[in-house]
């Protein structure tokens, strides 16, 4: 029977992981580049910070009541897509940065090369 319940301290790992992914810089600087609201993210940790209590106490509650057990599932395939979108975010992101800077190597390179041949005419 144990091994059919929901593990809640896997859960709270994964949602204080996605609280560090939603705090940090570049989740912030996707909202910014995107045009969104940065206080937004602020609304998503305390969100997540009052799950990660919910969490704690339906560890216990699990056992003996069918109904926080099922939620406890329903919340794990939640907090699995939201690491999905949040992996997508983060890819998205670093593509984004990866041809900013090749942009940038690119406008360097043909400056490098119009101010030394320019030397020339």
């Amino acid at each position: 029977m144990a091994a059919a319940l929901v593990r809640p301290a896997f859960l709270s790992a994964s949602v204080k992981n996605l609280i560090d992914r939603i705090t940090s810089n570049e989740f912030r600087d996707f909202l910014r580049n995107r045009k969104l609201k940065v206080s937004l993210s602020g609304g998503l940790k305390v969100t997540l910070l009052m799950l990660e209590v919910v969490l704690n106490d339906a560890e216990e509650k699990q056992v003996t009541n069918g109904s926080v057990k099922e939620w406890l599932e329903e919340l794990k395939d939640a907090v699995f897509d939201a690491e999905d979108l949040f992996d997508e975010i983060n890819t998205d992101f670093l593509r984004s940065k990866l041809e900013q800077d090749s942009q940038n190597v690119e406008n360097k390179v043909h400056s490098f090369f119009s101010s030394s041949f320019g030397k020339f005419y």
